[in-house]
């Protein structure tokens, strides 16, 4: 019988193990796709510490926000999926080609945080792949993208959890303030004045526009740096 028993404590204890481990690595993966923004910081005159000695980009919330992508924006399920994804992480990798020039940047998550630095989270309001035919073929605007982000800077020096600085980019409409993208330059030219290819990756429109994006974010802490 005692044998018996200790087999049983045997199973169990490693069924415990095994529920405890699927369980943190479910968390693990609830984190990389969520959100870290919380509320403001209270006081509304604290400033970010300039010349951070780091720039940290935390993944934008895919979650959030409207996203129209496949045909006629009804794509769903594992596609849907797979493309926020890809978009998630081509986005981070633009952001961070170009916070490199303010400070080092890197990726960093919410349970490795330092005691110092800038930290850049946020999330995607409008992810709109409009129409690659369209904007070959017509231009001035058919078939235009849309792309526009809610964006919360922290300093990791006053708080890790009550963002300093929130904005938003991308370039409101007056129909519904959502973020234009290329679309809205002549046919053929994006909003940088760069030449749009209708074979490129994710979509010519929104990886213009994402580059554009990071741009955007880079050139607005940038004011924030001295």
């Amino acid at each position: 019988m005692s044998r018996i028993s200790g087999l049983c404590a045997t199973v169990v204890s490693m069924a415990m193990a095994s529920t405890l481990l699927f369980t943190g690595c479910s968390s693990s993966t609830e984190l990389a796709t969520g959100s870290i923004h919380t509320a403001p910081l209270p006081s509304s005159k604290t400033q970010l510490t300039p010349n951070p000695p780091h720039i940290y980009i935390a993944p934008f919330d895919t979650t959030t926000g409207k996203w129209l992508v496949g045909r006629d924006g009804l794509e769903q399920g594992a596609e849907l999926y797979n493309f926020k994804q890809d978009f998630q992480t081509n986005f981070e990798h633009q952001l961070m080609i170009r916070l490199t020039k303010l400070a080092p940047t890197e990726e960093r998550w919410v349970d490795d945080l330092p005691d110092h630095g800038w930290l850049v989270a946020g999330e995607f309001i409008t992810v709109d792949q409009g129409s690659r035919a369209l904007r070959t073929a017509v231009g001035a605007g058919a078939g235009q993208t849309t792309l526009q982000t809610r964006v919360y800077v922290y300093d990791l020096s006053i708080s890790k959890t009550q963002y300093i600085l929130s904005f938003e980019t991308g370039v409101p409409d007056a129909a519904g303030g959502t973020g234009k993208g290329s679309g809205t330059a002549p046919a053929g030219v994006s909003a940088l004045g760069e030449p749009v290819s209708t074979f490129s990756g994710l979509g010519s429109g929104l990886k213009l526009d994402t580059t554009r994006t990071a741009r955007e974010i880079t050139a607005i802490l940038s004011k924030y740096v001295q």
